[in-house]
């Protein structure tokens, strides 16, 4: 110490302690003391837990820039593929949600970095930082460990290091508390040629303080004043560190004095190291008191700050203290990832108990979508091998603080994942003690432990221990876990006999008979099946029979084994009998078999099939079908004649459905209505042929002979053809007839638009709004394609100068609330005189609007029309009133554009030039679309080359509008213009704004004169301006978060307007969050405003992957689907991922409107990401087939579907073809025509090709609508949909989960009885009814299901239990005691594989 007490005065000022060490004498100042960075608050220098959060902060973007970071050159940049943007995407998200990654993902993104042969130095950026504190889950040692690995591979690989990856390997050395030499690591710094900064610098002081070691801190102090560096925040909080852990507290706490002194205020981060200091020396009386001065204070301490408190108490050996400091935490909601990693950080050193009491005090409730929030900390806690015991114990705590819903199930889990056999038995036997139930599932990953290394013994000791717990091994554990680790299921028999094993049930030997059947042994499996006592269905053997049947060809035991299977009433037990049984089992082998297979094998299926002939076995008709066409693709059609020996005669059903004429159908119904039959489902399907032919002369004369059996379908159909001929007269006297026959009848919303349509069109007006009226009185669903389909019905209207039309209509529309009034719907009120050109009333049209609704329809083309005209006193009404309804800013603007629009350039330049007006982003860019969708190039150009002076322009976003109408035009001069005008202007262009350029240039064979960005990390938005956020800005940014997290839309916007009129600019994160917010709002004008905003003053931004498919769904309920699909096309190209809905969305409302084309765009544009995004390559095809059918392509739309379901492709696979949505938008949309046809096929792919999931889905969306009489009929046409029980319970499952379903339930069990001693079916029926509080259909249900033994679960049992009590009724049985969620996860347990 005396060293370090040398005078040194002329570093001093004047009444400085002369006793100060010279680490703080060098930071008191005197003549050429060095520079103090007060501005710039450093990071806080915390223990290794305590740099999540601030290091997720700079995740935001793939490297951090700083002053002192060598920009690479850009050939480096573009030699960053896209191969590293997944990674990249990962690691932020990761990071972003969790405030930490995993070790799994970070490798993964390391050696798909080395496997690219060329990491940038970004990369190796990004890699080096993320091995600190950013690992929680990872030893110290691990993380050092793993960083030079990093850091050897990637120079190995040809990485150029600079003094930013040297600071950020310091930085994780720091974090990571690893002991090293600051001279050794500046001599390798010497050696690479690469000069250390101030940055490295501040490190090499943290790691002097970290060990306690003053002098070598002071050395380097030393050298920064020589170097005149400045000495930050950062340095002073090292120092408090280095003398606390040197021993001395007093000269540490004399540095917050000396910062004083310096002219720097001690900030939080001052502070914080002062607390850990005392925390480490377990002073917790400083403590208290130091946080008590702080509170008093401007300053302000995070609930992550008070944690890193807690962990160094903790670390210290103090955790009787962190009680207290636990107190003081509010647990906000964002920093509940930082707790989380507290946690994770003190069960990797070891300290669980602490970890626990932290994971308790967190305010975590079931509302929260986090009812098992202590999974992670029991998942780690087995990762570091935490005794059994403590375990135990700590779920039990979780238990019951309700943190956790099965939290020894859960750590079960976890040890199985692991393989850590000794504590799985552990747990399981603790699952035992505690009254849980022990799955067969959970032992097979410790046979699997065994299997691999042919441990028979501990085999054979697994399956003692599950003897032990009462656990009956089932026929999988047996198949696929015990025999293959023996000889043969003989020896497995004899092992498991001579150890006590062999169980005395059925399950042993049902096995058995598999396993030997897998093996090709059908010689037991006849010997089997022949002396077998027990009756089973052959479905339960079917595929391990065709596997075995395949595997050894003997044609006599074939033979043998069939007969047995098909003579003996144990093994056919389907309702079908052995016919329907023994067809599927031969459709099943010859379909399981390649086709060079069954060529090979032809000789050999030809005398079975013989030889099942001379047995008598016989299939039925639609079998033979399916059979003949497998032959066929197969190439072996002389086989066909062989299997149709074994065809069972029979009737062919008169009732089959078939393909006739109109002429056909006409022929019929008079030889029907000749014998007194009835006729109405032949004339309902000849009105409908005839509407589809667009014969309405024949379609009325029909329906005018046979009046009195039409029904409702046949008039709805005939209304919709009448409007299509534009026949008034006849479409209203069957609007009428319709109103007759079915007051209560709903015409679909397409159909009652039509007729708005044209009877308003043939004057009948009192008509037409009577119509409106009935649509608002029935319910009838107005979409916002219906809405503009109103508006194309005024604008028709007012274009043929219809006034009283298109007033009534409008009234009528906005009084009854069809539709709101908007710019949109009321623009036709002004488009009526402008067409007339009577502009003193076009314009009163529009203010009138203003005055009704506050809105201006078409003031912009009045205005234009006024300036031509030359009326400059109708110019100044319109503009004194836009002044004094909308502000001066607005009516200067819209004269802008008006004199724009209409080529006044000079005028419109003095109004630009207006003193005191400013950019409007939103009103900019309404303009510029505005010019591209008429290919108004002139004007456009015109636009920007007056706004170049204006304030606040954003000059890039006005050129790259420009460049947008020249790619539509192909004008590459002009863009090598716009590239020259850019740089004129000094304007630093944004990437994508450069992207557009080089493409225009690019697909017209130019050379592209700049370096082209990819698309990268990097592109994250930053600010434009770079100094720190002042304290006003601050609190701007902080009330508006407040805002967005308690979803108050209208407070976020106001906060967000007054920013903006004092020109406050947020980041990039806080606009996202805000129009976000918006959109989900609906707010949809105001979420526009504000990213426009954000483009106009953050370089390069756009949202995220959520923002943007916030946008599309917005977009599209808003029926504005171009704009959608740019959306989409710009988030792929920024090589964002959608979510599915947003997608989905998108195709199904351009297929509403029969656009086939932008779905296939959409198709093509997704490709190769189907599975990122979650996308069924079923929603194309649904979606494609209704667009054609809207297009009245019904017979392309079927023989595509029926053509892919036919063709043989091994990519189709008939089980997974869900043609349901396409269905129930066809039922929904009343397109009776199409539905016919579909019928049909559907029938004919299940009666001709054995393919039986259409048909299924057809009847289910039948009966879902409430069609029971026409489901009733396809299921007597077709009655293997009885059989497709998976697909019937899956609808089943998913009915239940929404009210008002109960029904439709009821309904599918009338018509297939069998189907409600499924579990999963009168599960689902009891949800449906507790759903709808429907107790007596509810007891109807229980009884009947007891009444027949049915075992039920705990689940239902509890539903009905809870239904009951709430309508007041006794429980006849003992109500399970635990919650649903309980029952849920322990039903989900029970039918799931291994945990």
């Amino acid at each position: 110490m005396a060293a370090l007490l040398r005078p040194a005065r002329w570093l001093l000022r004047a009444g400085a302690a002369p006793r100060l060490p010279l680490s703080l004498r060098l930071l008191t100042g005197g003549p050429g003391r060095p520079h103090t960075a007060a501005c710039v608050p450093a990071a806080r220098a915390r223990p290794a837990a305590g740099e999540l959060v601030s290091q997720a902060r700079q995740y935001a973007i793939a490297a951090e820039k700083k002053n002192y970071v060598q920009e690479e050159s850009m050939s480096a940049h573009r030699r960053n593929t896209s191969r590293f943007d997944w990674a990249l995407m990962r690691l932020d998200n990761s990071v972003r949600r969790t405030g930490r990654i995993p070790k799994t993902l970070l490798q993964r993104v390391f050696n798909n970095t080395c496997h690219s042969g060329s990491p940038g130095s970004n990369q190796a950026l990004l890699l080096l930082r993320s091995c600190g504190s950013l690992l929680p889950e990872l030893k110290l040692s691990e993380r050092t460990e793993f960083v030079h690995r990093i850091w050897d591979k990637l120079q190995k690989l040809g990485t150029v290091y600079d003094v930013s990856h040297y600071n950020a390997l310091l930085k994780v050395y720091l974090q990571n508390e690893h002991k090293f030499s600051p001279t050794d690591f500046l001599a390798k710094m010497e050696e690479a040629n690469i000069q250390p900064n101030r940055v490295t610098y501040q490190r090499l002081i943290a790691a002097y303080c970290n060990v306690g070691d003053i002098e070598g801190a002071s050395k380097i102090l030393g050298f920064m004043k020589s170097k005149d560096l400045p000495v930050t925040e950062a340095v002073f909080s090292a120092l408090v560190t280095g003398h606390a852990r040197a021993g001395d507290m007093e000269n540490a706490e004399n540095v917050l004095t000396v910062m004083k002194e310096a002219g720097i205020e001690p900030g939080p981060d001052t502070y914080l190291a002062l607390l850990n200091a005392y925390a480490e020396k377990g002073n917790i009386d400083h403590v208290k008191q130091t946080l008590e001065k702080v509170e008093k204070s401007d300053l302000c301490f995070m609930d992550r700050d008070l944690l890193q408190i807690i962990f160094s108490f903790s670390k210290a050996g103090y955790p009787q203290y962190v009680s207290e400091i636990l107190e003081k935490i509010t647990y906000e909601r964002r920093y509940i990832p930082d707790a989380m990693n507290l946690i994770l950080l003190l069960v990797t050193e070891n300290l669980e108990d602490t970890a626990l009491q932290i994971l308790l005090a967190c305010p975590v409730s079931r509302e929260d979508s986090l009812s098992d929030f202590g999974s992670f900390f029991l998942r780690h806690c087995v990762t570091m091998n935490t005794p059994v015991e403590k375990l135990r114990d700590y779920c039990k705590k979780l238990k019951e603080a309700q943190m956790h819903s099965s939290p020894l199930q859960f750590t079960l889990h976890c040890a199985l994942a692991t393989k850590k056999a000794g504590l799985a038995n552990a747990l399981m036997k603790a699952l035992k003690e505690e009254g849980f139930p022990v799955r067969t599932h959970y032992f097979w990953p410790l046979i699997v432990g065994h299997q691999k290394e042919k441990n028979v013994q501990g085999i054979i000791e697994v399956l003692k221990g599950m003897h032990e717990m009462g656990v009956n091994p089932d026929q999988e554990t047996y198949i696929n876990y015990v025999f293959p680790s023996f000889d043969s299921v003989k020896s497995a028999r004899a092992a498991l006999q001579e150890n006590g094993c062999l169980p005395e049930n059925s399950t042993f030997l049902q096995a058995e008979l598999r396993s030997e059947a897998l093996n090709g042994n059908l010689d037991f499996v006849l010997s089997f099946l022949e002396s077998n006592t027990l009756p089973f269905s052959i479905n339960s053997v079917r595929g391990s029979l065709i596997l075995g049947f395949r595997r050894c060809v003997d044609i006599n035991l074939w033979s043998k084994i069939t007969e047995l299977l098909y003579n003996d009433g144990r093994y056919c037990q389907e309702p079908l009998g052995p016919t329907e049984a023994v067809g599927y089992f031969l459709y099943n082998l010859i379909d399981s078999m390649s086709d060079s297979e069954v060529q090979a094998k032809e000789e050999h299926l030809r005398q079975y099939f013989h030889q099942l002939k001379k047995m008598n076995i016989t299939i039925s008709q639609n079998i033979y079908r399916g059979l003949r066409n497998l032959l066929d693709i197969y190439h072996v059609p002389e086989l066909i004649k062989d299997v149709n020996m074994l065809v069972e005669r029979e009737k062919i059903d008169s009732r089959k459905t078939l393909q006739l004429t109109s002429s056909d159908l006409e022929s019929t119904l008079e030889k029907l209505k000749a014998e007194n039959q009835p006729i109405r489902d032949v004339l309902k399907q000849l009105i409908l042929l005839l509407c589809s032919e667009e014969n309405m002369q024949k379609a009325l004369e029909m329906k005018t002979k046979y009046e009195s059996d039409m029904v409702v379908g046949g008039y709805a159909a005939l209304i919709s053809l009448c409007c299509r001929h534009d026949n008034a007269e006849d479409a209203l006297s069957l609007k009428q007839e319709f109103d007759h026959l079915d007051s209560s009848a709903v015409l679909d919303t397409r159909k009652y638009v039509d007729l708005v349509r044209v009877l308003g069109k043939h004057g009948k007006l009192q008509d037409a709004v009577n119509i409106l009226k009935e649509m608002k009185e029935k319910d009838v669903v107005i979409k916002d394609a219906t809405v503009l389909s109103f508006f194309h019905i005024l604008n028709g209207a007012a274009l043929r100068g219809e006034v009283e039309t298109v007033k009534q209509l409008h009234e009528a529309i906005v009084t009854l609330g069809l539709a709101k009034p908007s710019t949109t719907i009321s623009s036709p009120l002004v488009t009526l005189y402008l067409e007339k050109d009577d502009l003193p009333t076009a314009l009163g049209a529009s203010i009138d609007c203003y005055e009704k609704y506050k809105i201006l329809p078409r003031i912009h083309d009045v205005l234009c029309k006024l300036i031509e005209k030359g009326e400059t006193d109708l110019i100044q009404k319109a503009m004194d009133f836009v002044s004094q309804e909308q502000g001066e800013m607005t009516m200067l603007y819209d004269l802008f554009f008006a004199f724009l629009q209409t080529g006044n350039y000079k005028e419109a330049k003095k109004i630009i030039e207006t003193p005191g007006i400013r950019a409007r982003p939103a009103r900019l860019q309404w303009f510029c679309d505005r010019c591209i969708s008429s290919n108004q190039v002139e004007t456009l150009e015109k636009l920007v080359e007056l706004t170049q002076k204006l304030f606040e322009c954003d000059r890039d976003q006005l050129y790259y509008s420009l460049l947008k109408l020249y790619k539509l035009n192909g004008d590459w001069q002009r863009a090598d213009v716009v590239w020259n005008k850019i740089q004129e202007e000094n304007i630093i262009p944004r990437d994508k704004t450069l992207r557009l350029l080089a493409e225009i240039l690019r697909n017209n064979n130019q050379e592209v004169p700049f370096d082209v960005p990819e698309l990268w990390y990097e592109d994250t938005a930053h600010p434009l301006k770079s100094s720190s956020p002042s304290p006003v800005e601050t609190h701007f940014e902080k009330d508006l978060l407040k805002a967005c997290q308690r979803k108050k839309s209208k407070d976020a916007y106001n906060i967000f307007l007054k920013a903006q009129n004092q020109n406050i600019v947020f980041n990039s994160e806080t606009y996202s969050t805000l129009t976000r917010l918006l959109l989900s709002m609906d707010s949809f004008t105001q979420a526009m405003q504000v990213k426009n905003v954000a483009e106009t003053h953050i370089k390069g931004f756009t949202l995220n992957d959520a923002a943007n498919s916030l946008l599309i769904i917005t977009q599209v309920r808003r029926d504005y689907l171009k704009e959608a699909l740019a959306v989409l096309r710009t988030a792929l190209d920024l090589e964002q991922l959608p979510s599915r809905i947003a997608v989905t969305r998108l195709i199904q409302a351009f297929a509403l409107k029969g656009d086939v084309e932008s779905v296939q765009t959409i198709q093509k544009m997704v490709k190769g990401l189907e599975n990122s995004i979650g996308l069924s390559n079923m929603v194309f095809i649904n979606n494609i087939a209704l667009a054609q059918i809207k297009n009245n392509n019904i017979d392309v739309a079927v023989e595509n579907i029926e053509s892919m379901l036919t063709s043989g492709d091994p990519a189709v696979e008939p089980q997974y073809f869900g043609l349901a949505y396409l269905f129930r938008k066809v039922i929904e949309e009343r397109l009776e025509p199409a539905l016919e046809k579909i019928s049909i096929m559907t029938e004919r792919l299940a009666n001709q090709f054995a393919v039986y999931k259409p048909v299924t889905d057809l009847f289910l969306q039948l009966v879902d609508s409430g069609k029971v009489d026409d489901a009733r009929a396809l299921l007597q046409r077709c009655g293997a949909i009885a059989e497709q029980t998976p697909i019937l319970l899956i609808f089943c499952v998913r009915s239940s989960r929404t009210p008002g379903k109960a029904p439709t339930m009821k309904s599918l069990m009338e018509l297939i009885p069998e189907l409600i001693e499924k579990e999963e079916a009168y599960a689902s029926i009891m949800k449906s009814y507790a759903l709808d509080n429907d107790v007596a259909s509810a007891k109807a249900l229980y009884e009947r299901l007891t009444a027949k033994n049915i075992k039920l679960h705990d689940l239902f049992l509890k539903r009905y239990a809870v239904l009951l009590k709430s309508a007041g009724e006794p429980v006849p049985f003992t109500e399970p005691p635990e919650s649903f969620e309980f029952y849920v996860k322990q039903l989900k347990e029970s039918k799931e594989s291994p945990l």
